[in-house]
């Protein structure tokens, strides 16, 4: 889908493989038409669980940590690796990435993430962001 950015127009399908190939991270699914607007860039994003344990073995020994524990961590952690693909965007972008669910069938943390030109402000932007995450809970 092609997204009107400033005075640019970017492929979301450009922006998915730059994701893909870049980072940890999978796109599930093209989100922007679902948000309803024409400058909005959204995606569905899911995480290895075995990424995130590999990073927060560092840290903690995962085997003490409660399911809730653990749950917390994994959301926090995957929202921060998420912040990365910022740098895989356009320039002149603002950015918005939230965690929503560990999938334990899929053994992964699923994201959303949206992103706009800055014209487009930060509140609009939180704003389509909260109907994204309703869309997919």
């Amino acid at each position: 889908m092609y997204i009107v950015f400033g005075n640019n127009i970017v492929d979301s399908k450009e922006i998915k493989e730059l994701i893909e190939a870049n980072t940890k991270f999978k796109v599930v699914k093209d989100m922007s038409k679902g948000s309803k607007r024409e400058d909005i860039l959204a995606f569905n994003l899911s995480v290895n669980i075995n990424v995130l344990n590999e990073i927060m073995e560092e840290e903690y020994n995962i085997v003490e940590l409660t399911e809730e524990e653990l749950f917390e961590e994994y959301l926090t952690l995957a929202e921060e690796l998420a912040a990365d693909i910022e740098e895989h965007i356009p320039e002149e972008a603002i950015f918005d990435i939230k965690a929503y669910k560990w999938d334990q069938s899929d053994n992964d943390i699923k994201l959303v993430m949206a992103t706009a030109h800055e014209e487009l402000g930060t509140p609009k932007l939180r704003d389509v962001m909260k109907r994204l995450v309703k869309q997919v809970e």
